[in-house]
């Protein structure tokens, strides 16, 4: 009896590392979810920072890192649609640049992951403690483990509450564009808060750490239906959207606020509208704020995840494999759920957003300049070969080589410069 309680439980544990994740996302599902990455992260944690930066010209800020993103965005689309693996970029620099390469940077890819769901879960907690008298390092450890306990129940449930905070998140933004419209045309759009364009360049970079949400995306390719054709659609659609969003929000803010009362408020949007409307919905706009926050939360430890499992499926350690358990009610990655919310919740008690925003800031860079340099590299490899062309290709080629990833590599060096610039700036 011993021996086959022993063979059953062995038999038991074989078939939960085996399992793979299911296929239970459309194309709508991974939509909402590209955009509500995005959305949440960059307007309610970092607008106020760079308008800053940028003065009135806040607007052309988010148009520079929209446009930086959708060019790495291409790059994300075309490997996905080759490569559907929840890995995302660890599959991708695996497939452009060799295993060894893509184990030597899938620190930085998790690290990417794990940290910007930190710096939003310090947001989260700051908007939280308007409303209730609350030390933040608790609201910080309570909102990462409710975002892990979300993802163990399964990527489904999660796409549920994702879309439904998306909408509210929506919803609050139009509210503000809609209260803001009568003051359009009332402030210079084309007047930087010192009349230098390098401090356009500077507010770029500081909102290019809402892009993450490129990277959340493709991670969930294993999960999604027909992965090549809708994969591609949503990553490039989602940051059209967000970036349409984004400049009718920065053009609001500034035409009814002076920048330099955005850049001091704690919550800008909340300001906003307050101007317009009053104390009460500046305290519903804090209420949208915290499912804004909170989902990208969620997304970001989501997506890393899928990225842990995928890391250790790939690995000869040993000590890795336990993260590609796939088991509980929701067939998702437990054990790596568990590790990515305890580690980021370490760096949420650092408490400050400005450092683990700037900390997540260079994790980015990194990771999307490295994307597309894997993608160039492949080009290159196959410029011989009469390689099947995937569903999603990059046109505009020279040699097989395309000029789209030549200039997102460029872009992502000059705004990481200007991060650097920030950080000794003090303007981080």
């Amino acid at each position: 009896m011993k021996n086959y309680i022993r063979y059953y439980l062995k038999n038991l544990k074989n078939t939960m590392a085996e399992k793979e994740l299911k296929r239970s996302l459309g194309f709508w599902d991974v939509l909402m979810f590209g955009v509500g990455g995005i959305v949440g992260a960059g307007i309610y944690a970092i607008i106020g920072k760079a308008a800053g930066l940028s003065g009135n010209m806040l607007w052309l800020s988010f148009v520079i890192a929209a446009t930086v993103a959708l060019l790495t965005g291409l790059s994300y689309a075309e490997f996905v649609s080759r490569y559907p693996d929840s890995g995302g970029s660890f599959e991708y620099m695996k497939q452009g640049l060799g295993k060894k390469t893509a184990f030597s940077m899938s620190i930085f890819i998790v690290f990417t992951g794990i940290v910007a769901a930190a710096a939003i879960a310090i947001s989260f907690a700051d908007y939280l403690s308007r409303l209730i008298d609350v030390p933040n390092w608790i609201l910080v450890i309570g909102i990462i483990l409710l975002m892990g306990v979300f993802n163990i129940i399964g990527a489904k449930y999660s796409s549920y509450f994702n879309a439904f905070a998306t909408i509210v998140t929506l919803i609050g933004l139009a509210a503000v564009v809609v209260v803001s419209i009568p003051e359009f045309g009332t402030t210079p759009l084309l007047e930087t808060n010192d009349g230098e364009w390098t401090s356009l360049f500077a507010g770029g970079a500081l909102i290019f750490f809402s892009y993450i949400g490129f990277e959340d995306l493709v991670k969930m390719a294993e999960e999604t239906k027909n992965p090549k054709e809708n994969m591609p659609k949503a990553v490039i659609m989602s940051g059209l959207i967000v970036l349409l969003v984004y400049v009718l929000i920065a053009i609001s803010s500034v035409s009814v606020l002076d920048w330099k009362q955005l850049s001091n408020s704690n919550g800008p949007l909340a300001a906003v509208i307050e101007a317009k409307l009053g104390a009460w919905a500046a305290t519903s706009l804090v209420i949208i704020a915290l499912f804004a926050t909170s989902k990208t939360i969620l997304s970001n430890i989501l997506g890393t995840s899928r990225l842990l499992y995928d890391v250790a499926r790939d690995s000869d350690k040993s000590w890795l494999k336990k993260f590609t358990t796939i088991s509980g009610i929701g067939n998702a990655p437990n054990y790596a759920i568990i590790a990515i919310s305890l580690v980021a919740i370490g760096f949420g008690l650092i408490g400050n957003l400005k450092v683990v925003a700037s900390i997540s800031n260079i994790f980015i860079f990194v990771v999307f300049a490295m994307v597309n340099i894997a993608l160039l590299n492949l080009r290159h490899k196959k410029r011989k070969e009469k390689d099947q062309k995937p569903p999603f290709y990059i046109k505009f080629n020279v040699k097989n080589i395309p000029i789209p990833t030549v200039l997102a590599l460029i872009s992502i060096l000059v705004l990481f410069g200007f991060n650097i610039y920030n950080l000794f700036q003090g303007n981080l």
